[in-house]
């Protein structure tokens, strides 16, 4: 397994962990810094995740 592989992995497996507690923080529906956080972290999710994927298809082993 290679660097950038290994690295695609990680941050996929990252990425879904903080997208899921994004989901369920903003199911609570309640205003404040956790709410605007979720936010963003889905945000950030959403250009990660793509990337990852694109990696991982690229340095397939």
């Amino acid at each position: 397994m290679n660097m950038p592989f290994a690295t695609a992995v990680i941050g996929l497996v990252t990425s879904i962990w903080f997208g899921f507690h994004a989901v369920r923080e903003l199911k609570r529906d309640k205003e404040g810094h956790s709410r605007n956080a979720a936010m963003i972290h889905i945000a950030m999710v959403s250009m990660l995740a793509p990337f990852c994927l694109i990696v991982i298809a690229t340095h397939w082993p």
